[in-house]
């Protein structure tokens, strides 16, 4: 799970946050206006510099829930830097909220990561997006101790494929505002749900038909790293033991099918681009695994070598 802003896609750390990335240093735009919280950015900034470490009278309960609210502002500061950095704390490094209380938040960034999912561009992509980075803790928390339950686990799931099929506003870096990075942070999401033996061969299915369905219908070649993500999660259901590659098969079967149509005729660009940007998915994909010395990958390897030859 990573954080937007800059960050690498693999390693944690500024809150010792070991299975995500590190936190690279760099500048935040302006700040928005503020969205209103019961505590004022003052308090919000001299907690950060407590490594977000509450003392009494303050609850991390309450804390927690109005450091949600914050992942929708359009001021990166508040948003990445202290709502996601806040709750990574609590959720993750600390584990400091109870299973009720976790169960709270839970479903305030499940709602939260649904809010405007569908819509143009515009600014509840925020919300939407850094909740589901948020909830990439949960993800990430329960392959070292219990965290979700069934329920929680499938609604993660259903959330992501959703996301990735729905999700209309792909911008990355949005000018004054900070990282928004939808498709990133789903990515990193399903890279979570992937390692999970929680994941059902149904669900790993319907992971890779989702990429596979945002990498073509995006309408773009990705730019901001997003493509680099979308492999990650591809490689943890790729070195599942339990890997279906049917779904994989059929997905690289269309591609060059559709690849060999399009070199027919007179050039047709938008149907480049959208090889292009699954290629380009795909071409990630294939370096992530081309040091993995398991079995269980080897025939996925020999497919995307079949791809790449057929796809030149």
């Amino acid at each position: 799970m990573r954080k937007a802003s800059g960050r690498t896609p693999r390693e944690a750390a500024r809150l010792a946050f070991a299975v995500c990335l590190g936190l690279a240093v760099h500048s935040f735009p302006a700040a928005a206006a503020p969205i209103p919280t019961a505590h004022d950015r003052a308090f919000w900034v001299e907690l950060r510099g407590h490594e977000f470490r509450t003392v009494p009278p303050e609850s991390v309960a309450p804390l927690a829930l109005e450091a949600a609210t914050l992942l929708g502002s359009t001021d990166p500061q508040l948003r990445d830097a202290i709502g996601y950095e806040a709750l990574a704390a609590w959720v993750y490094r600390d584990h400091a909220l109870s299973a009720p209380e976790l169960h709270a938040l839970f479903q305030v960034l499940l709602r939260n990561a649904r809010q405007g999912l569908g819509g143009g561009e515009n600014d509840t992509l925020f919300l939407r997006s850094f909740s589901m980075l948020a909830l990439t803790l949960f993800a990430a928390s329960d392959l070292h101790q219990p965290t979700l339950d069934t329920t929680q686990f499938d609604a993660l799931v259903e959330l992501g494929v959703q996301a990735l099929t729905n999700e209309r506003d792909l911008r990355g870096y949005v000018p004054d505002k900070g990282w928004g990075h939808a498709t990133a942070h789903c990515a990193d999401l399903l890279k979570f749900l992937a390692r999970s033996a929680r994941l059902r061969p149904a669900q790993q299915r319907q992971l890779v038909e989702a990429i596979a369905t945002r990498t073509r219908s995006a309408g773009q070649v990705f730019v901001w790293g997003e493509d680099a993500r979308l492999a990650a999660a591809l490689a943890a259901i790729a070195r599942r033991q339990d890997l279906d590659i049917a779904p994989f098969s059929t997905w690289f079967a269309r591609i060059a099918s559709e690849h060999e149509a399009i070199w027919r005729g007179p050039p047709q660009p938008a149907r480049y681009v959208t090889e292009r940007t699954q290629l380009n998915v795909l071409a990630h994909l294939a370096a992530e695994l081309d040091t993995d010395d398991a079995g269980s990958t080897a025939q996925l390897r020999a497919a995307l070598r079949a791809l790449r030859d057929t796809a030149r």
